[in-house]
């Protein structure tokens, strides 16, 4: 008989810890966005762009706090990581808004945040690769 390998709930568990601090950080950051919009007043075509730049740099967040706590094979698990990120976040989203609708910018979100995952994953391992 095989022995059947545990999975490792830690690692899954310091995955959706990591996510937490992602939403967490887009939420902060969206916070500072709206009381900046509220004193200067920017052009409507330039909200998408910073809301796609916090996006961003929360996932960054997120994957530097992955790499932090169980680094190996991060390319892997930032697409997972990108995955449920997107998915908490519309869920957060959704709640705020006290409602949810189906279209295309669900879409976008969900590859936005698994593209960025993978690139940032490589910039990341890219900036930690030892020295032989």
């Amino acid at each position: 008989m095989q022995k059947i390998k545990s999975l490792n709930w830690s690692g899954f568990l310091s995955i959706i810890k990591c996510c937490m601090i992602g939403i967490l950080t887009t939420l902060i950051g969206l916070i500072i966005f709206a009381v900046i919009l509220k004193f200067v007043d920017l052009s409507t075509n330039i909200i998408g762009y910073v809301n796609d730049a916090i996006k961003a740099v929360s996932i960054f967040v997120m994957l530097f706090c992955i790499k932090k706590t169980n680094g190996d094979k991060l390319i892997l698990k930032s697409i997972f990581a990108g995955l449920l990120y997107a998915v908490l976040s519309l869920i957060v989203f959704a709640i705020l808004n006290k409602g949810f609708s189906f279209n295309l910018t669900i879409l976008y979100d969900i590859l936005f945040a698994l593209i960025v995952s993978v690139i940032v994953a490589i910039i990341i391992n890219l900036l930690y690769k030892k020295n032989p």
